[in-house]
């Protein structure tokens, strides 16, 4: 059974008709199936102003300076707060995103869990990212880096997204970085590695 199963025909055909626009506009990049349902932390942030409240006792003290912030909670939530009062302001983003593994537990998306066996795993991961990455890029100056941990399951993909989000000319590079030196994993070869990607604002 498919998430398309319930839907009338009209419904179907509209869906085509919408990736067909889709393809006429782009000749290059990602294409995906866009999500049906928006996220439920997204209609929160759309429909309540979303705030940061203080816990004195989870502070971390490294100076006199009240500079340092520790958000605790959705990224969603949190990037959308910060785009009130940091926007523009940011030289440098780290991020590390679920990798979709498939891995049990690993991530989820609109509070469900993503199987291993989902179909649409890697089109819920892009939908996912595409708007994380949107509020992102707000939060960087001009010449700001944003910087994305990631494995080799959903590289190409977050390659292809970050240039439909900051343009392909803004690509810096993918570095290798050593993740476990052995492994007994895999029948042929053993993954030892995972990626960093670099884009500029």
């Amino acid at each position: 059974m498919t998430k398309y199963d319930h839907l009338s025909k009209e419904e179907l055909l509209k869906i085509i008709e919408k990736q067909e626009k889709e393809l006429e506009i782009k000749k290059y990049g990602l294409i995906w199936d866009r999500e049906r349902e928006t996220e439920q932390v997204v209609l929160d942030c759309e429909n309540n102003l979303p705030i940061l409240k203080r816990i004195r006792e989870k502070q971390i003290k490294t100076d006199n300076s009240n500079d340092n912030i520790l958000i605790e909670g959705d990224n969603y939530h949190s990037l959308t707060c910060l785009n009130y009062t940091h926007k523009g302001k940011i030289d440098l983003i780290y991020i590390d995103p679920p990798y979709n593994t498939g891995k049990e537990d690993e991530w989820k998306y609109n509070d469900k869990f993503v199987d291993k066996n989902d179909q649409y795993k890697h089109a819920k991961w892009l939908n996912m990212m595409e708007k994380r990455l949107e509020l992102s890029k707000n939060l960087l100056k001009d010449n700001g880096v944003i910087f994305i941990s990631i494995g080799e399951q959903e590289l190409s993909n977050l390659n292809l997204l970050c240039g439909k989000v900051f343009g392909h000319e803004k690509f810096l590079t993918i570095m290798a970085r050593i993740s476990k030196t052995a492994s007994n994993q895999g029948k042929y070869f053993a993954p030892s590695c995972d990626f960093g990607l670099l884009c500029q604002k």
